[in-house]
């Protein structure tokens, strides 16, 4: 009897101490660590000036061609979470029809918009996105470690109008980057900004698109703001700039005025909806009353028009997802902005380590 109970002691501290360590290399993101000395890398530095630079002989396009552009959160657009929500018994999707059920509309609708520029939130694995954008007319950006593939804040171009620069991921929390790092508040969904530097090929025009998703935990959204701003939102002073997203975040917020930069004139990013001359539009579909943004801004003048959210429902009156796409076309023009000169960017970009209140 006394052997059996030291015998269970020992599998329970056993236990016990292999949790410990467990929780240990998670919260000290072990396993991040060891993948990024290992091979996989750290996230690429983000361009830091005009790309590719002026030069006397061959001054930087400053105008581009139209750029019709998706913003759209899918809502669990996985299989994999879709089997997971199965295998638990109650097939539960937070009350939305399952991914299987919604994609063939979600697809048509979509190809409907025949967007240059998609960005997509919550999907998963490649295959999981091909299901719904086709793959042989747009490019993919996504993260992969390994076989291992996390689309949450996925971005598309269309092939043949766009050319690749480069491309990279920045991370939403203390380790920006360090892949997969875990958010300001640790117990939370990995998040991250997805970017991309791309020539338009008939003009030469090259600007970076950015696609992201902030976390909806209060504890993240503000200091995700402000990382944005010091990391994404300053390169506007110098690239021109898109930016697709579902920032968690209304346009009346202290952390959207953060992230946009509109604290200058002009804003270092813009609302689509403002650039369109801010049409008229039902109350719940003002960037006040969402979270679903396009932005754009950088030093050439952009326009808009067309700016819209498809808030119609699938064919059987249900949903499409717990998010409206969101529209534009956008424009650059070869006019350059005026730069503020209210106070030295240096000086902007230090104020946005005050984090505001989520």
């Amino acid at each position: 009897m006394l052997r059996r109970l030291k015998q269970t002691v020992i599998v329970f501290l056993v236990l016990l101490v292999s949790l410990a360590v467990i929780w240990t290399l998670l919260r000290l993101q072990g396993i991040q660590y060891l993948a990024a000395y290992t091979g996989y890398g750290f996230a690429k530095p983000l361009p830091n000036r005009v790309y590719p630079p002026a030069t006397d002989s061959k001054p930087q396009a400053c105008a581009s061609g139209p750029i019709k552009v998706l913003s759209f959160n899918v809502l669990y657009g996985s299989a994999v979470i879709e089997d997971m929500a199965a295998s638990f018994g109650n097939d539960d999707t937070g009350g939305y029809l399952p991914w299987s059920v919604r994609l063939p509309e979600i697809r048509t609708r979509i190809a409907g918009y025949d967007a240059d520029l998609i960005g997509l939130q919550e999907t998963h694995a490649d295959t999981d996105i091909a299901m719904i954008v086709p793959l042989k007319k747009y490019s993919l950006v996504s993260y992969h470690l390994g076989r291992f593939q996390y689309g949450d804040a996925a971005l598309l171009f269309r092939t043949e109008r766009f050319q690749l620069l480069d491309s990279g991921q920045l991370w939403l929390g203390p380790t920006p980057e360090l892949p997969l790092a875990l958010g300001f508040r640790a117990v939370s969904v990995i998040r991250y900004v997805n970017w991309a530097l791309l020539k338009e090929k008939a003009t030469g025009f090259t600007f970076l698109f950015v696609n992201t998703h902030f976390d909806n935990a209060g504890g993240n959204k503000g200091p995700s703001s402000a990382l944005f701003r010091e990391r994404i939102t300053r390169l506007a002073q110098n690239l021109p700039m898109i930016v697709t997203g579902d920032f968690n975040s209304k346009a009346t917020a202290d952390r959207y005025r953060l992230f946009t930069g509109s604290e200058l004139t002009p804003p270092l990013l813009s609302n689509a909806y403002t650039l369109a001359q801010s049409p008229q539009v039902a109350s719940e579909a003002h960037p006040e009353n969402r979270i679903d943004h396009i932005l754009a801004g950088g030093p050439c003048k952009v326009t808009a028009t067309g700016w819209r959210i498809d808030r119609n429902p699938m064919a059987n009156g249900e949903p499409l997802s717990d998010h409206d796409p969101v529209l534009v076309k956008l424009q650059f023009m070869a006019e350059l902005n005026e730069p503020d000169t209210r106070q030295p960017h240096s000086a902007l970009i230090a104020r946005t380590r005050d984090v505001i209140a989520p």
